[in-house]
């Protein structure tokens, strides 16, 4: 047992170690942006209030031994989804439909042409457009299908030759304009050609094809201005550049080319205001994903958020409307399948106040909120629990922090040690400084060697950072029969509690003593709530465990004192790397809460922006 330890210890050592430099590269790679380098850091992560933001999260299967996938998406929610076979060199279909908690019910697949690295469009007409390489190694063609989409299939047209060339793009508009771009069979030469699409006989009329710049992978997005993006990656090395241009008559006038970022096979959606939602993969063999959201000026992207990372995998697609975002891609396993998540696009900064019609009246324990586990242990060690600093989880949309002190007012984990919570509370003033109107619950626990002197410390630290902003209830009141309206009706508050008796011992009119709900004395409590974890690593066992413990739940402790809130533990609780194992929970949040009897107030999570938590927390709010 002891040697199964000490081997736990080192593997997981030695992937922290690999991980660190993986990770660490990619940062600094993906923090580059050319053509905005005055752009601060506080800009990237959305700093401004009224930012939308998509969350793509951890992605489920839908489809195995299948490559090259991409994604098309319009405004009445019908979704079409066309993959290359692993083994076959045919092209294949699947239709499928978003939920009201971003998962989508895909329909089975279909084979539909023979052909390599196809590319899908689909207008609010429901005209679908389809383009792929040949089957044939020889000759280079391109071929197109147009298709009609009645709800629930697609019905295509015959194919069509159209050019030669390999890797295909091609976008489609509601005034059924159509722009292609390929690489030549030949050279790094990309080519962009406007078309019509007849959908009575199933056909498009090009224009003139014409060379506009060099490189590999080029896709294209076209919105109903007729605005065109334009991504490639460069011809020589591993850097991403894009076109803006706009279709004027037969042909596309191109502005300038830019590097935006480092990374491969890029693509990007344009929503009609701008907007642009780009995904890319890692350079090199990482496979890691990322996204970024920028808006077209003139003939540049603005890029208004850093290069965010969402999950393993490579050749991602991506499609939205102004509400939401799909993405699909390749799994990073040669022999495995393709993958996908959708994400609301909304302001994640402000998902409380952009949502107060909903929750205003409601109390704590009649709503539900995302929450961090182990909120401060997000620095690379082996106690890590997040990869977000606290601030960057507030702009994710996290509301309750699970924060552990020791006697140096550390943040710890185990044995192991986090930052200062002058770093915590410093990144919550920041927060609250650029004029929010969220409710933030600070929950102090499992205090290792402090006493009341160290813990009166903790308090003036807690007032001189965050005073003004710090919850004061009217002495009547319960916490727990607060709306949230009533709690920020003056702007943004944070309400503090603390476990233990040291708020009791040392009483503060803005610091309130939790308790969990099994314990012998709560009536010294300002807030109860019900928090038992699983202590599984099996995803199945706590799935079962802690929706039974909510089904359960009848809000009352066993000694008849009102119980506030019910925490649902989703984590699984390995001794170590639990990286490898959040993913396992997260990905499956949004497709269980749709099971759930009862609303679960705090949707505890690791590695929090993976579980999409806010889509899942605003789903909830709304259905009960």
């Amino acid at each position: 047992m002891k040697n199964s330890a000490l081997l736990i210890v080192f593997i997981s050592l030695l992937f922290v170690a690999c991980n660190k430099d993986v990770y660490e590269k990619d940062v600094t790679i993906n923090a580059k942006v050319s053509q905005n380098d005055e752009i601060g850091r506080n800009r990237f992560l959305g700093a401004a209030p009224d930012v939308k933001k998509v969350q793509f999260g951890y992605s489920n299967e839908f489809d195995g031994n299948s490559s090259r996938t991409t994604v098309a998406v319009n405004n009445q929610g019908n979704i079409v989804e066309v993959h290359q076979s692993r083994t076959t060199r045919s092209v294949w279909y699947h239709t499928g439909k978003l939920d009201e908690v971003m998962n989508i019910n895909w329909s089975e697949s279909k084979k539909f042409d023979d052909g390599l690295a196809p590319s899908v469009a689909i207008n609010d007409q429901n005209v679908v457009v389809e383009v792929h390489e040949t089957s044939n190694i020889f000759t280079s063609d391109l071929w197109y299908h147009v298709g009609v989409h009645n709800g629930s299939d697609v019905s295509w047209s015959k194919s069509h030759k159209y050019d030669k060339g390999v890797h295909p793009s091609i976008a489609i508009n509601n005034k059924n304009q159509v722009v292609e771009i390929h690489k030549s069979q030949g050279n790094s030469g990309l080519f962009a050609r406007v078309g019509t699409v007849n959908p009575s006989d199933g056909t498009i009329s090009w224009r003139n094809n014409s060379k506009f710049d060099t490189g590999h992978n080029p896709k294209i997005a076209l919105n109903n201005n007729g605005v065109v993006v334009e991504v490639h990656n460069s011809e020589t090395s591993g850097k991403l550049w894009y076109h803006v241009g706009y279709i004027n008559g037969d042909r596309i006038d191109w502005g300038s080319s830019y590097e935006y970022q480092s990374g491969s096979m890029p693509d990007i959606a344009l929503l009609d205001d701008g907007t642009v939602i780009e995904t890319h993969t890692s350079e090199g063999v990482k496979n890691n994903l990322w996204s970024m959201i920028g808006k077209v000026e003139g003939n540049q992207i603005n890029w208004i958020t850093k290069s965010s990372y969402f999950d393993k995998g490579k050749h991602s697609s991506v499609a939205a409307t102004n509400e939401y975002a799909i993405q699909v891609h390749e799994s990073e396993d040669p022999l495995g399948g393709i993958w996908y998540s959708a994400s609301k696009f909304i302001d994640r900064a402000n998902w409380m106040k952009n949502t107060m019609g909903t929750i205003a009246a409601k109390n704590l324990g009649e709503i539900s909120i995302p929450g961090s586990h182990d909120a401060g242990m997000y620095d690379l060690s082996l106690g890590q629990t997040q990869d977000q600093n606290i601030y960057e989880q507030l702009h994710h949309g996290s509301r309750f922090f699970d924060l552990r002190l020791d006697g140096n007012l550390n943040i710890y984990h185990g044995p192991v040690g986090g930052p200062s919570v002058d770093n915590i509370l410093s990144d919550v003033r920041k927060f609250m400084d650029e004029g929010r109107e969220e409710l933030v619950i600070l929950k102090f626990s499992h205090f290792k060697d402090i006493n009341q002197e160290k813990y009166k410390v903790l308090v003036d630290k807690i007032e001189e950072n965050l005073g003004q902003y710090l919850f004061i209830k009217n002495e009547q009141l319960r916490l727990g029969g607060i709306t949230i309206g009533e709690f920020v009706d003056e702007g943004g508050k944070i309400l503090v509690l603390v476990d233990e008796n040291f708020a009791v011992d040392y009483p503060i009119e803005n610091i309130y003593t939790f308790r969990d709900w099994s314990k012998n004395d709560l009536d010294k409590a300002d807030l109860v709530m019900f928090d038992e974890y699983s202590n599984t690593t099996s995803f199945d066992n706590m799935r079962n465990d802690q929706i039974n413990k909510l089904n359960g739940f009848n809000g009352i402790a066993g000694d008849g004192t009102p119980v506030d809130m019910f925490l649902l533990s989703w984590t699984l609780t390995p001794v170590t790397g639990v990286e490898l194992y959040a993913p396992k929970a997260n990905k499956r949040l949004s497709h269980e809460a749709k099971n759930f009897d009862k609303i679960p107030n705090i949707l505890y999570v690791d590695f929090i922006e993976g579980a999409r938590a806010v889509d899942v927390a605003m789903y909830l709010n709304q259905r009960f």
